[in-house]
């Protein structure tokens, strides 16, 4: 893996939109809980023990986790987001997918970090369920809800050369976010060490996107 460093010019990048056919928006408002940092902190495990999860408690995650509090304009043009977590030059190239619990059949959603939205993707039910199944091989999905990274690459090296190990360092600074929120919220996370590429790959068609792995959340 090669040292990366800043171009001198930067790349035009566009954006994958990730196909979808409804938004569900979600909750802004949660009750203040209380909690010590360092106990939040200290405290944070990795658990394959999960249990049936709500919407609910998915939502407050999502929010606290990768929900975009501000966007500026850098000096290539590119619109730069902050948010809890950090990545490099502000590009956050991480996208999240989620699946939550199902009475029928698991689906995945694209989280919207702008305007907190998830979005159910239009992927042909087999092709999402060939995926679940290889993540499946991994540690069992269970009731506990799917977070999945999903990985715009040509974001970081719009502005980077050698920009491999940048948007690898943003996927565990994600992860280790999710958790610690997660431990802050009373829930359960365990992250998995699979990546799914070939049942990944079938869901989008493209060059566009690899996978990131993800983790599993509950109760």
């Amino acid at each position: 893996m090669k040292n990366p460093k800043p171009k001198n010019n930067y790349d035009q990048f566009y954006p994958f939109h990730y196909p979808s056919i409804r938004k569900t928006k979600l909750n802004r408002y949660f009750k203040t809980k209380e909690g010590e940092f360092l106990d939040v902190l200290l405290t944070r495990r990795s658990s394959p023990e999960l249990q049936d999860i709500s919407l609910d408690d998915i939502t407050e995650l999502l929010y606290f986790s990768n929900k975009i509090q501000s966007i500026s304009v850098d000096d290539s043009g590119f619109l730069s987001s902050k948010r809890t977590v950090p990545s490099a030059g502000g590009r956050h190239p991480i996208d999240i997918l989620v699946s939550l619990p199902s009475e029928t059949t698991r689906f995945l959603q694209y989280y919207n970090p702008i305007d907190h939205s998830l979005n159910e993707l239009s992927i042909p039910r087999e092709i999402q369920q060939s995926f679940f199944a290889e993540v499946n091989e991994n540690l069992s999905l269970g009731d506990c809800c799917l977070i999945w990274f999903s990985i715009q690459t040509k974001k970081t090296q719009s502005k980077y050369e050698n920009a491999e190990s940048l948007y690898w360092r943003d996927a565990g600074a994600l992860l280790y976010c999710i958790q610690i929120i997660s431990n802050y919220l009373g829930l359960k996370s365990c992250p998995l060490g699979g990546l799914a590429i070939k049942s990944f790959d079938n869901l989008f068609h493209t060059n566009n996107l690899i996978s990131g792995g993800g983790i599993l959340v509950g109760k």
